[in-house]
């Protein structure tokens, strides 16, 4: 598995990158939302569908793209 070193980079290089992107999204929850879709898209999930990645992070599905 990654040493607990590898796992406090990562981290860390994430939370730069949210900081860097979160001012596209106007509102602090879609930046939580965005937050924890990235992290359980890059977590240790055995299969990625599109049905289990929100079971991750027990969130449910996201409302917002509902009239798309």
């Amino acid at each position: 598995m990654i040493d607990d070193l590898a796992d406090a980079t990562w981290g860390h290089e994430l939370d730069d990158i949210f900081l860097r992107i979160g001012h596209h999204f106007g509102r602090a929850d879609l930046r939580r939302r965005m937050r924890d879709y990235v992290r359980a898209l890059l977590g240790p999930v055995g299969r990625k569908t599109a049905g289990s990645w929100p079971n991750t992070q027990a969130t449910a599905p996201p409302m917002a793209c509902n009239g798309y």
